[in-house]
């Protein structure tokens, strides 16, 4: 591995990688930057539109691409590029140069599409699954068959054995196994790169898929990638490879074929050890191969296990960057968030499928748990930014820390709108009206990140993954078991309600497998993973957990050295243990807390339906505390008094609150604000503390620029309304439409207070604010409010609002007009259920402003 990554990652391990004075936002980090999944449509990119691509994604705040080729647009064959070709490997060159300027990573999918696969792999190195025919001879015909040569049924399903077992003295039961191969062809390969997906149990297979790669950047000479990437585990019927049988005698000491009737008939034992097998056969010969290959030749791996048949705790463990991936948008309830009801699919991944990635990242120690984000949560066009927030704050607490959007289409600069699309939401991408407003999202995130980076993991428990359990379930009928994000709460509903259960009594908790259970010892009172996280205790989902020998033996070792191991979820058993964090257990609070040199820091963030204005007691010692703001990059003096600290969050906002151990140092510098943060509401009546509230009212007028179509026209307007029912001009219009009013404040107003908050409303869907030409802001999500100093002025003042609407009119238009913009190949563009639709039929989109606007003085 380069040396330079090694140490970045070393110190980071550390969390000694930077220095963070008390009263400083983190040292932001490439890394903090958000990344983005970029797919290159038929690999037809040209450097002239690759090197604005690079720019806009830099100037936007991302600070990492992921290269993913996959099939192209129809009527553009003549550009597109065969993956690994002399030309795609410049292109690559080219990227990796102009990306150095831009300050930006580069990763790769380590194929097309996905899953691994080509046109290089073989047919006997492609997955592959049984074809098993049950019989029933006589004893006669069972002498005949022994004599029998098995044959293949043709090149495709290969005769594998015959197994024979006594029904009595007369009939024999045979079983005759084929294998299947060529189970999978790459999904949405690029041209290049179609083919046989290979057989991941099989590391001959995988050595030499991945050595026809490697030879492309050595015959060409191009510089290896920072990443190399894999995307979930989706070959669903794999459930064979020629070494099946050998390998489980070798490690479940038993023969397979011996009791393959078992395996057949559903026998409990013999399928959860052909399941594990499986497993087993993944992680040595696929995970930790492909690994080994990255780090050979200087680069790192980022890996999604998830649909796998193996213990996703190992095989998250055995790459650099685990990665989870959320499917779906979750219904939180917060106030004033956008709905779209019918037009959004449900999140696959609840709080617990988070975790996954994220307990390996810890329990290993590494520096960085990542995500596919934001997939599918809603019809394409009509994803807003602030739909994104909530499940990008779900994913915080769940320990993600470093995430990459799902994603960007490369699409030619002076292509048409909307240019090139990839077939599933969301788009982050230069062509989505979104972007304009994109940067205060990548700030977010970037903020959030830098602190979610920095310091050490903190959480409370160890819990023990039963997948033993798992493995045992279901086995009449489905030798194959895959965790899949779809599936997982089907699989393991226990499980799933376990973690809940510890994080609504105020935990939080990793997943750690029997592996890492086994290299676990007490330290200094506490349990300690080889890798050095600590924990408070271990604890057993349920009293009838499947354990091993072995782990039963440490686990009684631990308890002997001092342990605390809690059989159940139970909260009175838990609290013995641990301190509860009342923002949980009491207030409904999510987050996710981490230690530092100085004391400790909290992601929080308020998912539900109420606002939060209370007092509580943390569950760390602090003598002192501060809070961040990652919407606007403030930072406030915490209200604490008695131990406790003052938490005033409204519905859907979030924060960052530091503590500090000792208080030794000065911790606020005259760039602090004395009062805790931005909207310091009274949250029953609703209003600001001091009462002083002024509606804009009337006399606003309303024009457009950035818009498509263009429009030169300007509205006066009596109340504030949103556009699209205005004419039919803006009911197609797609860009950002200007509100402006006056507002008349006096000499004494002023004195009295110069810090003031100006609340939207309801806005569709992002707005920049300024007062006097001056940009006080960007309301990109709930709630609308966003505070301000110093620029008011006695006399008139001028409030402009522009706001960016999204481009579902617009497309719903195209639709309408029978403009053919659906020139994908292949899925081309579907809707959330992956069906060919319209969307003439689309209501036009609430698009600005439409409810009071409310400006007040802040205390």
């Amino acid at each position: 591995m380069r040396k330079e990554l090694l140490l970045t990652l070393a110190l980071l391990t550390a969390g000694t990688s930077q220095t963070l004075y008390a009263q400083q936002w983190p040292v932001v980090r490439r890394e903090a930057k958000p990344g983005l999944r970029w797919w290159w449509l038929g690999s037809a990119v040209d450097k002239q539109n690759l090197q604005w691509s690079l720019k806009q994604y830099a100037e936007h705040g991302a600070g990492a691409i992921e290269i993913t080729p996959i099939y192209g647009v129809q009527g553009n064959e003549k550009n597109n590029i065969e993956y690994l070709s002399d030309r795609w490997m410049e292109m690559l060159r080219y990227v990796q140069a102009e990306a150095k300027l831009n300050n930006l990573e580069v990763g790769m999918a380590t194929g097309t599409g996905w899953p691994f696969g080509g046109p290089w792999v073989p047919l006997k190195e492609s997955c592959s699954f049984m074809v098993i025919e049950n019989d029933t001879v006589t004893k006669k015909e069972y002498r005949k068959l022994l004599k029998t040569p098995g044959v293949d049924k043709d090149n495709k399903t290969c005769f594998v054995n015959r197994f024979y077992f006594p029904l009595n003295k007369k009939t024999w039961r045979v079983i005759t196994l084929w294998q299947r191969y060529g189970a999978m062809k790459v999904k949405r390969a690029a041209p290049g790169g179609s083919g046989w997906v290979i057989d991941h149990f099989n590391k001959t297979a995988v050595a030499n898929y991945l050595k026809h790669i490697e030879a492309a950047f050595e015959r060409t000479n191009t510089p290896y990638p920072h990443t190399f990437f894999n995307d979930s585990y989706e070959v669903s019927n794999a459930d064979y490879t020629p070494q099946l049988f050998p390998e489980f005698k070798k490690r479940r000491g038993y023969s397979l074929e011996e009791n393959f009737d078992k395996l057949v008939d559903g026998d409990e034992k013999v399928v959860a050890d052909y399941r594990e097998t499986l497993g087993d056969l993944l992680l040595e010969n696929f995970t930790q191969t492909w690994t080994a290959w990255a780090h050979s030749h200087g680069a790192i791996t980022r890996n999604q296990a998830h649909g796998s048949p193996a213990n996703l705790i190992d095989c998250y463990s055995a790459v650099d960057i685990p990665e989870i991936e959320g499917f779906g948008l979750t219904d939180f309830k917060i106030k004033g968030l956008r709905q779209d009801v019918g037009m959004t699919r449900k999140n696959d991944s609840d709080f617990s499928m988070y975790k996954w990635a994220s307990s390996a990242a810890h329990i290993n120690n590494k520096p960085y748990t990542s995500s596919e984000t934001f997939t599918w949560l809603t019809e394409h066009f009509r994803t807003s930014l602030s739909q994104m927030k909530p499940d990008m704050d779900l994913m915080f607490c769940g320990g993600v820390n470093h995430m990459f959007f799902h994603g960007t289409s490369y699409s030619p600069k002076d292509d048409v709108w909307p240019g090139w699309k990839f077939y599933a939401s969301v788009d982050m991408s230069p062509t989505n009206s979104i972007w304009r407003d994109a940067p205060f999202l990548m700030k977010y995130i970037t903020r959030c990140q830098s602190f979610l980076q920095w310091g050490k993991p903190d959480n409370d428990f160890l819990v023990f993954l039963p997948v033993r359990d798992v493995w045992h379930k279901q086995s009449k009928g489905k030798r194959l078991m895959q965790f899949a994000i779809h599936t997982m709460g089907r699989l393991a509903p226990e499980f799933v309600d376990a973690i809940d259960k510890i994080d609504h009594a105020g935990y939080d908790c990793d997943y750690i497998s029997e592996k890492y259970l086994l290299s676990t010892n007490m330290v200094n009172g506490m349990l300690q993973t080889a890798a050095g996280t600590r924990y408070k205790a271990l604890v057993i989902p349920n009293n009838n957990n499947i354990l091993t020998e072995a782990v039963r033996k440490h686990i009684e070792d631990l308890k002997q050295h001092g342990a605390q191991v809690i059989i159940g979820t139970r909260a009175a058993d838990l609290s013995k243990s641990a301190k509860a964090e009342e923002m949980k257990s009491r207030l409904g609070l999510k987050l996710i807390r981490r230690s530092n040199g100085k004391g400790f820091h909290y992601f929080i963030a308020n998912l539900a339906d109420k606002d939060i204005a209370d007092d509580v007691k943390l569950a760390v010692p602090f003598k002192d505390a501060m809070w961040f703001d990652p919407m606007n990059g403030r930072r406030y003096r915490a209200q604490t008094a008695n131990g406790k600290v003052r938490i005033e969050l409204r519905s859907g906002e979030s924060m960052i609150l530091q503590t500090f151990t000792n208080s030794d140092e000065p911790l606020f510098d005259k760039n602090v604000d004395a009062t805790k943060h931005s909207d310091t509401l009274d949250f029953r009546k609703n209003t600001p503390y001091d009462g002083s509230i002024r509606l804009l009212k009337g006399n606003w007028k309303l024009s457009f620029t950035e818009t498509s179509p263009a429009c030169d026209q300007s509205f006066h307007l009596d109340t504030l309304q949103t556009w699209e029912n205005l004419n039919e001009t803006t009911k197609s219009l797609m860009g950002t439409g200007v509100y402006e009013c006056n507002i008349k404040l006096t000499k004494q107003e002023l004195q009295q207070c110069n810090d003031w908050a100006i609340d939207l409303g309801d806005v569709r869907e992002s707005a920049r604010v300024y007062i006097n030409n001056t940009f006080v802001g960007c309301a990109w999500a709930v709630p609308y409010v966003l505070q301000f100093s110093d620029v008011f002025k006695p006399g008139i003042n001028t409030i402009r609002i522009e706001v960016t609407n999204l481009p579902a009119n617009r497309i719903s238009q195209l639709d309408r007009e029978g403009y053919k913009w659906r020139k994908m190949e292949e899925i081309n563009v579907v809707n959330i259920h992956y069906e060919k639709q319209s969307y003439a039929d689309w209501k036009p989109v609430p698009s600005g402003l439409n409810s009071r606007i409310i400006l007040y003085k802040v205390k």
